[in-house]
């Protein structure tokens, strides 16, 4: 007998007593980075049995490979001498939007589903707990680790 499932309707999985708002991991982005903010929006998604993880994930993608596409162009842009280099930090903010901007539509996504988690019963946890050991604990050790060449740039 076939059940009627309505398409955005999120698939419970054992993971379901991870799941948290997305607001949460959209802060982590911000605050901590996009190496703790999307592989969190990763977790999230697939602990909520979200219908729409590959769209997800694509945006993920997106916002990591869009951002060190355009930090290449610029230092390519830089190196051709097209670009002065008191001009990189403000063009560095063409890559932080397209990071921004693929992690919103991420965040846009994940609150459809949800809404519909909590709408049917679903418990989220609450994320400041683990924003703030991240942010306290997590990012001191992590960054340094991080931090050099274009991998740094891509993920801080």
């Amino acid at each position: 007998m076939a059940t009627y499932q309505l398409p955005d309707e999120p698939r419970p999985n054992a993971l379901q007593a991870i799941v948290t708002d997305p607001m949460w991991p959209f802060l982590g982005t911000l605050l901590i980075g996009p190496w703790f903010g999307l592989a969190w929006f990763a977790v999230n998604s697939a602990a909520l049995g979200s219908p729409t993880l590959k769209r997800e994930l694509a945006l993920i993608g997106l916002a990591l490979g869009g951002k060190a596409v355009a930090l290449l162009t610029l230092f390519a842009a830089l190196e051709a001498g097209w670009v002065d280099k008191g001009a990189m930090p403000y063009l560095y903010l063409i890559a932080l939007g397209i990071l921004l901007s693929a992690t919103y539509g991420v965040y846009l996504l994940q609150a459809r589903t949800f809404e519909l988690f909590t709408h049917f019963g679903g418990q989220a946890k609450n994320g400041v707990v683990v924003l703030l050991v991240a942010m306290a604990v997590v990012r001191p050790y992590v960054t340094p680790l991080i931090s050099g060449g274009l991998l740094g740039l891509v993920l801080l």
